[in-house]
């Protein structure tokens, strides 16, 4: 946490930030005067509980809370990023990380072209998207309470020989200042619940998996009929077990829509990001705007959907999400994209921009 004093920090947090304004824009500046062209300051705090059962037994139950932040710098057409959970001191890192990308520039082949960044709205605003039901203000009891009822729902069979579910909850908040002048803070929720079931019969196995839950507080998995959602499981994982095996060859299939998300998710979705389109591992390099598919097949992306767990107000560049045809009647219209391979492709950003841990 970015503060000047303890008395400073109270007055930041009671107006739901963490970092101090003045203090980061000071690094910005700081990181401009030495030669980037473009620096920000992003900091994630997330708050989270994770709960796991297994036959009936709590196996483990972890509140806990991360905290950390990055400062991102342009210069000479590459990026130099240092990220720390060690926040008051980021920014000792302003000029080392300049000189990084300096290095990074340097290194650069003759044949890639320097990073150029798409131009967004500057904004300087605050997006809560409030739960009905704040996940925090929820004892870890109740939490593991739904479980157990779950677990109890699921294992009225004697063939059922194995049941293992599972809670999580994250409540995570962003900060973003930019040398642009972009100010923005948002935050949302998601909560889920899961079962795997496995069950065994004359030395046959079948395992079944179910979730609840998404984008929102705990009203995403309370607004279900535990009791109900276990006893569906509990059929289901039993009818796969006396099912007769599907014949092999090639065949009509009919999916649920469940399992049509995932075949779209891996076979669409992660081809359709521009920074693997731009690295040359998509199969969808320079299809835009060519069919690659049936005229009965359109596909969106819309992170604006609150319930969804991909669900999200704002990317991690700063940029409002929005609906994304990515292919409409057939055709491929959009790639998800940043700022970086927007200009790339002479796109506009889409609110595509993630930044992933690890």
């Amino acid at each position: 946490m970015v503060v000047s004093s303890h008395r400073r920090s109270e007055a930041l947090l009671a107006r739901g930030r963490l970092l101090d304004e003045t203090e980061v824009n000071k690094w910005l500046e700081g990181a401009t005067n030495a030669g980037a062209t473009y620096a920000e300051v992003r900091l994630v705090a997330n708050q989270n509980c994770a709960i796991t059962v297994r036959d009936g037994e709590l196996r483990r139950a972890i509140p806990g809370q991360d905290l950390g932040a990055t400062l991102r710098v342009l210069a000479d057409g590459a990026w130099g990023v240092h990220s720390t959970s060690d926040i008051a001191n980021l920014g000792l890192a302003v000029e080392q990380t300049v000189s990084l990308a300096k290095q990074v520039a340097r290194r650069r082949g003759s044949g890639e072209k320097p990073v150029e960044l798409a131009e967004i709205p500057v904004k300087q605003d605050t997006i809560h998207w409030a739960p009905k039901r704040d996940n925090r203000d929820v004892d870890l009891d109740e939490k593991l309470q739904l479980l157990t009822d779950l677990d109890s729902a699921i294992r009225t069979d004697e063939r059922i020989v194995s049941t293992i579910t599972g809670y999580s909850d994250e409540h995570i908040h962003s900060e973003l200042l930019t040398s642009e002048g972009t100010n923005r803070t948002w935050s949302f929720q998601r909560t889920v619940a899961n079962a795997v079931i496995t069950a065994r019969e004359d030395g046959e196995v079948a395992s079944y998996r179910c979730r609840i839950g998404g984008g929102g507080g705990f009203e995403a998995v309370d607004a279900t009929d535990i009791e109900a959602m276990g006893r569906k499981c509990s059929e289901s994982v039993l009818r796969i077990l006396s099912a007769e095996r599907a014949p092999s060859g090639r065949t009509t299939l009919v999916a649920d829509s469940d399992l049509t998300g995932v075949y779209i998710h891996e076979a669409l979705g992660h081809p359709c990001e521009a920074d693997l389109v731009a690295a040359g591992d998509s199969c969808l390099e320079g299809k835009l705007g060519h069919k690659i598919g049936s005229d009965i097949v359109s596909v969106i992306d819309d992170p604006t959907m609150r319930m969804g767990y991909g669900a999200y107000p704002i990317d991690d560049e700063g940029v409002d999400t929005r609906v994304k045809n990515l292919i409409v009647d057939g055709v491929l219209q959009e790639y998800l994209n940043n700022r970086e391979t927007a200009a790339r492709y002479s796109l506009t950003p889409n609110g595509g921009a993630r930044a992933q841990d690890g």
